[in-house]
């Protein structure tokens, strides 16, 4: 044990005093923060552009500038109800300041031109028309056809369609309000008929005694084993991820500079590779335990400033501590990374150069990213087939495991599967020992490969 521990000293100290490691373990929380901060700096600070409506009356403009009031109207909605759920002043100042964030971005002018061909220099921006922020280009044109039935969308850019959308839907608004009028209902019409529909709320069966206790109510605790078991899913294959670059990484230096031979002289092979597993294990884990602190602070905050959040972050927590989740994700997450982290330190032993490694590491990366759409399956419907077949698959048995649980697999199912899962981690275990002292000790090849397979088949047969 203590070889082991030296072992897993020198390694896991190697990776933390690095600076490339603490700066990629900021980089996660840091490059959030600076997206967050970028996309509200964007919506904030693009431009305002002017449109135009050529039509004879005048509705569709009026509509147009009708719809983007009740956009308005909708958010400050938005924003009074998330001031009251923060416990902050209620007030119409948090309204106009939040409102003054997002400043209207079209405004509409008069129209320079009645047809597309005297509209085109101000189009292009070879032209120019006034407006409430001075002169600017036109960015769009609505010109209504002839026969009164296509309000044409005309502009010089293609990718931005908000303007676009705002005056489809005012004008599905209008044909609605035309509808009943001519009908002779009133505009509301459809809004009340709505309102008068019947409720069809989500309830999940349970027995009579639960159903006493808990009720029928489908609620956030319902709900929150499949996103637990979705989140451990994806955390094993992040972590399973972000051990490929260490274990190649640091097992190409050290064959490249004959570290082997000096640690070989005073450690067992068994000692060092478990050592050197338990290393890498421990630098994930302390980037993973770094990434959740951080989501766990930013949810404690939350939850100080939005009552509503904490009632929803319990039942997450009361999720993550339970047996039926924890244990199964425990001897996934372990046999897992025993799985794949002896398959690329033995691979990595092959390489001496990182060019080398670049040929193995494809497959591999390919064959991790099967279980990413195993997962998206799995997250939407726990017990749809597709996941049931693919979890009695060794290799994706760590990930779809978990995802099964929540779904209350039969017991015997889960036990074979752990112990497929356990004899095939001791398979690729004892294999992979057999690659690495190939490489590490007798300075074995990614050539040399196929002919050691070969050699252990026909030793067994002979």
């Amino acid at each position: 044990m203590h070889n082991i521990y030296l072992i897993f000293r020198r390694d896991y100290l190697g990776y933390v005093k690095a600076w490339g490691f603490w700066l990629s373990l900021a980089a996660v929380p840091i490059f959030m923060l600076i997206g967050a901060a970028f996309a509200a700096f964007a919506a904030q600070s693009s431009p305002v552009r002017y449109y135009t409506v050529v039509e004879p009356a005048g509705v569709y403009a009026s509509a147009i500038e009708a719809q983007f009031a009740n956009d308005e109207d909708e958010q400050a909605e938005q924003i009074e109800e998330a001031v009251e759920r923060m416990n902050l002043p209620a007030g119409q100042e948090q309204v106009d300041a939040a409102a003054q964030m997002r400043p209207r971005k079209f405004i509409e002018v008069p129209p320079p031109a009645r047809d597309i061909d005297g509209l085109r220099p101000y189009l292009l921006g070879e032209r120019t028309v006034s407006g409430p922020l001075g002169d600017k280009p036109l960015f769009a044109a609505f010109i209504m056809s002839a026969d009164g039935q296509t309000l044409e969308y005309w502009s010089d850019d293609v990718n931005v369609g908000t303007l676009r959308y705002v005056a489809r839907d005012a004008s599905r608004r209008l044909a609605r309000e035309a509808a009943l009028t001519g009908a002779g209902l009133d505009t509301d019409f459809v809004e009340a008929a709505e309102k008068a529909a019947v409720d069809v709320p989500a309830r999940r069966i349970r027995t009579a005694e639960e159903q006493e206790t808990a009720g029928s109510e489908v609620t956030f605790a319902d709900k929150a084993p499949v996103f637990v078991a979705g989140g451990l899913a994806y955390f094993l294959w992040l972590m399973i991820f972000s051990i490929i670059q260490y274990l190649l990484m640091g097992t190409i230096e050290e064959r490249s500079n004959k570290i082997f031979d000096t640690l070989l002289t005073s450690v067992r092979m068994p000692q060092l590779l478990a050592g050197k597993l338990l290393a890498v294990f421990a630098v994930t884990s302390t980037m993973m335990l770094v990434w959740g602190l951080f989501a766990l602070g930013g949810s404690a905050v939350l939850a100080a400033q939005v009552p509503e959040a904490a009632e929803k972050v319990a039942p997450f927590l009361a999720t993550v501590f339970s047996p039926k989740i924890v244990i199964p994700g425990l001897i996934s997450f372990l046999l897992g990374y025993v799985m794949y982290g002896m398959v690329f330190m033995a691979l990595g032993s092959l390489c001496d150069t990182i060019q080398e490694a670049q040929t193995l590491l494809s497959p591999m990366m390919i064959l991790l990213m099967l279980p990413m759409f195993a997962i998206m399956i799995a997250f939407q419907d726990p017990g749809s087939p597709v996941v049931s077949i693919a979890s009695w698959v060794p290799l994706f048995t760590p990930f779809l495991l978990i995802l099964r649980m929540p779904d209350d697999p039969p017991l015997w199912e889960v036990l074979a599967q752990m112990g497929l899962m356990a004899a095939t981690a001791l398979v690729v275990l004892w294999f992979a020992t057999k690659v690495y002292r190939a490489g590490a000790v007798n300075g074995a090849s990614v050539g040399d490969l196929g002919k050691m397979i070969k050699g252990m088949f026909s030793r067994k047969a002979g």
